[in-house]
This record gives structure tokens, C-alpha cells and sequence, in this order.
């Protein structure tokens, strides 16, 4: 028997990224595939958001993401993380800043590995139980915020102080799915 069925006959409406991420996995089990969405707006300003309720970095500030569920595409699974936090929803991805791969800190040790998108979204926001408030920041004032001491955000949004300005917000330059 073949170690990866025949996706062709796997339901149609199955996206095939989407399927071959379920695939893997369900071969590597102990692998995780999370994301960030660093949403800005036409002033160039980034939307951040401090987390409450959470075993993992409460009280400090943060940008939407988490999780891809089984049977997601990349782009869903930003698009629903960016709703299900704070309502907007996900008008563009603008550009892939970059993708890092850890060691969970939970007792099974997952490997993680997690994309970071600067995006555009629409609507008026409500934060989720998750986040206790939410600003519009310009890349200048994130010095004044502290967020997780994680390396790979750390060096995203150091990225962004030199990205963001000379960057065309209203230009897909990335393709995601």
C-alpha cells in the first residue's frame, strides 16, 4: 500500500496544498504549521493587539495569527485567524516577510513552523476574547510596545522599520494558497 493515497480521488473540492498539508501532518505528527498576519493599513500604520487570556505571553503585545487547521489552505487559515480575533477580514496579502521553524515549548515538543505575511484587511474591528485592546501604530512607535521575546517575530518586526516605507501597499507581491 502506498504511503500517500491517490489525491485524485479524494473529493474535489479538496484545495491540494490543503491535502498535502493534512498529509504531512499526519506523517510527521508532531508537526504544526502557524501564522502571523501583520495587517496594515493605507497610513502605513501596523494593527497590534494585547493579549489577555493566555497561558503564553499575557499582557503583551501581539498581531493576529495561529493555527492551520486540517484541511485549510495557507491563505484561509490567515484569513480566518484575521476574522475570528478581529473581525476585519483579509482583503490582500501584500508580501510573505518570512517563515521560521521551532521547538514547541508544550511537554510533546511539536516542531512549529510559521509564516509571517504583511497584509491588508477591511472592516471595523472587535477583538476577541483573546486581546483586552488593539492600536494602530506607525513602525517607528514599535520600540514603545513590548511584544513575545520570540527571535523570528523579533527580527520581523525589525524587518518591517525598514520595509514598510518603501514598500507599495496596494501591490500583491506575493501569491498565497
Amino acid at each position: 500500500m502506498p504511503l500517500l493515497p491517490d489525491y485524485r480521488k479524494i473529493h474535489r473540492k479538496i484545495n491540494t496544498k490543503a491535502y498535502l498539508l493534512h498529509i504531512l501532518m499526519k506523517i510527521f505528527n508532531n508537526v504544526m504549521i502557524g501564522q502571523k498576519a501583520f495587517i496594515v493599513n493605507a497610513k502605513k500604520q501596523l494593527l497590534i493587539m494585547k493579549r489577555q487570556n493566555s497561558n503564553m505571553y499575557k499582557g503583551l503585545w501581539d498581531v493576529p495569527g495561529g493555527r492551520v487547521e486540517e484541511g485549510d489552505s495557507l491563505y484561509q487559515a490567515i484569513e480566518r485567524e484575521i476574522k475570528e480575533e478581529s473581525n476585519l477580514s483579509l482583503d490582500k496579502v501584500i508580501l510573505t516577510l518570512g517563515s521560521s521553524k521551532f521547538l514547541g515549548k508544550r511537554k510533546d515538543k511539536p516542531t512549529f513552523i510559521r509564516n509571517f505575511f504583511l497584509c491588508t484587511a477591511k472592516g471595523v474591528i472587535k477583538l476577541s476574547d483573546e486581546h483586552s485592546e488593539f492600536a494602530w501604530i506607525k513602525v517607528g512607535e514599535l520600540k514603545d510596545y513590548e511584544f513575545p521575546p520570540d527571535d523570528d517575530f523579533q527580527k520581523v518586526l525589525k524587518s518591517l522599520e525598514f520595509l514598510l516605507p518603501k514598500i507599495d501597499i496596494d501591490t500583491e507581491h506575493s501569491i498565497v494558497m
